[in-house]
Order: C-alpha cells, then structure tokens, then sequence
C-alpha cells in the first residue's frame, strides 16, 4: 500500500539533527526517565500516534486532520479496551512517548540503527522534527541501540546520549516478566506498534517456542537474557570511554527512583535546558521494590559474576 506521506517528503525539515538518546538495557528504567522528560515540553519525542501512523503523519499534517487522527486512534484504544501495556502498567494514549525501533523494525530492518535502516530512521527524525516544534531537539529511545552507540556518535556526531542504569538482576527479572506476560495473553497495544509481535503471537509454533523458553519451569530464557545482558553492558563498560565526555551523562536506576528532583537536574544542566512547565517529580518516580522470581533469586550470584565489571562500574552487589 502506497505511503499517503510519499508526495509531502519534499518537504521535511533539511536543518542538522541534534537528536538525544535515552539508552540503556531493556527494562532498566528508560520509559521511567523518557515521559518526565518528555513533560518538560524541552523536546520533541516519537510518540505512539508516530509509530501507529508512520505512513501518514505528513499528510495528516498538511492537511490539518491530525487532531480528527489522534481522536481516532483513541477511539480505537478504547474499543480494544487499551489503557495501559499490561506488563508494566504504563498509562497508554496516543501521545504516549514510544521507541523509534518500532518504526524501522516494521520498514523491515532490525531493531536497532545500522547502515541498512539509518535512513528510515534519519526520514522518521525528520517528519517527526517537520510536524513538530522546529526549534526544540529530539529526544529518542531505544534500549535496541544501547550495545551501538558508537556507531550513532560516528553517523550522527551531533548526537547527545542519557545512559540509564540498573541493577542487573532487576532488569533481568523484569525482562522475563514481561516476555512471559506478552506471549501467555494477546496484547492489542503491543500489537498495533508492533509487526513482528503480531506475526509471532498470531503463529502457534513461534508462540510455543516463546513461552517454553521463558517458562519459569526451565532457565533457557533466563540464560538468553543473562547472555544478552552480558554482551550489553560489557560493550558500554568497554566502550564508554571512546565517547567525548561532553557528550554523555550516565546515571543510575535506583538514583533516579531515590532523588528524582536532584536525577532529573543533572540532566537538564549537561543538556543546558529548563523545563517550561512545573512537575511534581517525586510523585511522578517513587522508589519501587522488586520481589525476584526464584529462577533469578537462585541464579543472582552467577548473574553478578558474570556481570562482574559493570556492577564494580556502578557500584551493584548481590
């Protein structure tokens, strides 16, 4: 089906991206850090309508139905009784700030930016930019990226990164909860934003194959996320210090939960911005516990020893 944006490309906004990404392991708290952020109304941010309506979003634009578009998406929300993700009970609307994989996953390209899919991603910062406020930046997330910043700073020098982090058995546990919660029951959020999700939930085989895997009778898909984690924070420990250091700033998890006010400053000063709006950020991020599933609880030792030079980094002991 043809893209109705296809005739209004020619006119995306030319001006140098100066995007800033949120990136960190999946489940180490970037949804947490993206929506305060992106209430600050500092930025521009991918949105779920963006995701939903990739293929339409210029000319909802320039013909000025984008709000009719937006009550419609909503409307459809509601019909299929959507009101949250489900596995982490994030309020859902069409405003909702989203991962721009999703938008070069369903192109067809991999969930994370490479030579293949930096175009789409370049044209979907772009289209995003032109709809938007011209003058503010763009702040993205994508925990898919975060084993690749090195190749954004060397394809877009101009990019700024927010590192996000989290005691790994923490995140390893989430990861299992949420696949686990996404494969047993069909979820119609996650399934508009995503292809790739739809294909595999609708498929009995792939489905199977899912929820054997993450079952918490076995440990193959703790030893999957384990070996995914591993590969992840060892290529930020080795490779952070390749970065300028004034194009970084790095915090933790628990830090932002414990003191969001003071988090949250540090972040507007290395990005030399002040949010244009008051927000109550101690109710916004409260200090959440976490109660391990046995399967992580039994293996948390093997987890800190195999995840041995990034818990020393940021101080995270079994």
């Amino acid at each position: 089906m043809p893209s109705l944006d296809q005739p209004y490309l020619d006119q995306l906004t030319q001006t140098d991206l100066q995007p800033i990404f949120i990136l960190g392991d999946h489940r180490s708290g970037t949804t947490l850090l993206y929506q305060p952020l992106a209430l600050t109304q500092c930025f521009n941010v991918v949105k779920a309508y963006h995701v939903i309506k990739y293929d339409e979003i210029l000319h909802n634009y320039f013909n000025h139905v984008e709000e009719k578009k937006l009550q419609e998406l909503q409307t459809e929300f509601t019909q299929l009784g959507i009101c949250d993700r489900k596995f982490d009970a994030v309020p859902v609307s069409p405003a909702l700030p989203e991962e721009y994989g999703f938008i070069i996953r369903n192109a067809g390209h991999e969930l994370y930016i490479n030579d293949a899919s930096l175009p789409t991603f370049l044209e979907a910062c772009r289209k995003i930019q032109t709809i938007s406020h011209p003058t503010k930046p763009l702040l993205l997330k994508n925990p898919w990226c975060y084993p690749h910043f090195l190749y954004l700073h060397q394809t877009i020098p101009n990019a700024r990164f927010i590192f996000i982090h989290r005691n790994p058995s923490h995140v390893i546990n989430s990861k299992l909860k949420a696949v686990a919660q996404v494969m047993s029951d069909w979820n119609p959020y996650t399934g508009i934003l995503s292809k790739r999700y739809h294909k595999i939930f609708k498929n009995p085989i792939f489905r199977l194959i899912y929820r054997t895997m993450y079952s918490p009778r076995f440990n193959i898909g703790l030893n999957k996320v384990l070996k995914q984690s591993v590969k992840s924070t060892a290529y930020f420990t080795n490779n952070i210090q390749a970065l300028p250091d004034t194009t970084y700033i790095s915090l933790r998890f628990e830090d932002l939960c414990e003191q969001p006010q003071t988090t949250l400053k540090k972040i507007f000063d290395f990005l030399h911005v002040s949010p244009k709006v008051t927000i109550d950020y101690d109710s916004l991020i409260k200090k959440r516990s976490t109660t391990l599933m046995p399967a992580v609880s039994q293996n948390q030792q093997r987890i800190f020893e195999r995840l041995a030079p990034y818990c020393q980094l940021h101080h995270y002991s079994s």
